[in-house]
């Protein structure tokens, strides 16, 4: 097989079919040697194919008499997406399948494969995507499990269950951080200061800067929980707990002054442990300190309390599928009981390092309520939460706010507790 981006691109989509797994970690796959931009390339397919996954096995299958192998099947999936995402090229994308087809199948699925991909191309043409009717119908057109809608439809509506769907399958933007002053011009200026928005054309003065500490790639919507934090902090110091790779450190730097006097940032020993002190030293945060150990493990007397601990929970992380959208398809229903009850551990176990009168904040990048508002609530009614209020409660769902979304939870452990 030749080492073009499209059949990397066909390897990992096979891969992903066989076992779904992160795609990030799929990406790992690629050699060192690849150069940027088929790396770039090989990603967008990876990517647009999981995003569209489910669509695209409906256009697909619709025109198959049976299952292909896992090879073909992915190799048609990918020229599936690239005349979805560029349907005026489609003559041209469908002889450049083909031709890589041909180089690995028989001349039989050569055949049908330019058969099949004629015929979605001509089937797109005609397809209304904003018809919907129906939970069923919303989940092939949009590529989402339908127990999914229907969760979002129950705690939502229906009219915010597909727009917060139309949201997941848009491509991302690109924002980063200025941490420099000389890199506050880089980009175009955004609703959400000091966040700059990226674009393809900017990106090699992007990872530049980047390499030299002078700006760090976060979404806008990470700074929801920091600035709740910020509001209300006067003086001391933040442990910042599941903190890898770095992004809320380093926000937290950015954002107080000097009344913050240190960062302790926690993470388990391991690759992201080893991305946090690599980043925090890129980005030189010189009042943050590291400690590599698993939050139930932490000496309370060798670290003492804070004056504001800050909790980024493990969860299901479904208010950034638009930026994971192997999410959609990794995540289990069944799970969600195990997951919320670690989610209620680790508060628990969080709020004993916040002093009297220090703030606890407790954040998910999910919009689910059973993963918000429900476990603050077991929270506040147990024995580890009776010495605590909440003061301000946040849910950010970015079909809203056009970026990640959030909940937050900001809550003060009261005097004499």
């Amino acid at each position: 097989m030749r080492d073009t981006s499209w059949n990397w691109g066909t390897r990992l989509v096979e891969r992903f079919l066989s076992q779904p797994a992160r795609l990030s970690h799929l990406l790992e796959r690629l050699p060192d040697s690849m150069e940027s931009g088929m790396r770039r390339r090989c990603q967008f397919l990876l990517y647009g194919v999981v995003r569209h996954l489910r669509f695209l096995e409906f256009l697909v299958d619709s025109f198959l008499r049976k299952r292909p192998r896992p090879g073909l099947r992915s190799a048609l999936l990918v020229a599936g997406f690239e005349i979805l995402s560029d349907p005026d090229k489609k003559a041209q994308i469908v002889d450049n399948a083909v031709g890589e087809i041909g180089r690995r199948f028989s001349a039989g699925e050569k055949a049908m494969a330019n058969a099949v991909l004629r015929k979605v191309g001509q089937h797109l043409d005609a397809l209304d995507r904003s018809s919907a009717e129906s939970v069923c119908e919303l989940a092939k057109i949009s590529s989402h499990p339908e127990w999914l809608i229907r969760r979002w439809v129950e705690s939502f509506s229906w009219e915010e269950a597909k727009r917060f769907t139309d949201w997941n399958q848009r491509e991302p933007e690109l924002y980063c951080l200025p941490i420099s002053s000389g890199s506050n011009s880089i980009g175009q200026e955004t609703s959400w200061e000091p966040y700059r928005r990226i674009d393809k054309s900017g990106w090699p003065q992007a990872i530049r800067l980047l390499e030299e500490g002078a700006i760090y790639i976060q979404d806008p919507g990470t700074r929801v929980g920091p600035e709740v934090l910020q509001g209300v902090f006067r003086e001391g110091r933040i442990l910042d707990l599941c903190a890898a790779p770095g992004g809320k450190t380093v926000l937290f730097d950015r954002l107080f002054g000097k009344e913050l006097q240190e960062i302790v940032a926690v993470d388990l020993p391991g690759p992201r442990f080893d991305r946090l002190k690599e980043n925090l030293e890129r980005m030189r945060i010189s009042r943050a300190r590291t400690l590599a150990s698993d939050l139930f493990k932490i000496d309370i007397v060798e670290t003492g309390q804070f004056e504001g601990v800050y909790l980024d929970a493990p969860c299901s992380n479904t208010g950034v599928l638009q930026k994971k959208p192997d999410v959609k398809w990794r995540m289990k229903p069944e799970d969600r009981t195990q997951l919320i009850e670690l989610q209620d551990r680790m508060l628990s176990q969080a709020s004993r390092f916040a002093k009297q009168n220090g703030w606890l904040v407790y954040s998910t990048c999910s919009v689910e309520s059973d993963e918000n508002e429900a476990v603050v609530d077991r929270f506040l009614n147990s024995t580890a939460g009776r010495d605590f209020e909440l003061v301000e409660q946040i849910k950010s769902c970015p079909w809203k706010t056009r970026h990640d979304g959030a909940g937050v939870a900001l809550m003060r452990r009261l005097t004499g507790s």
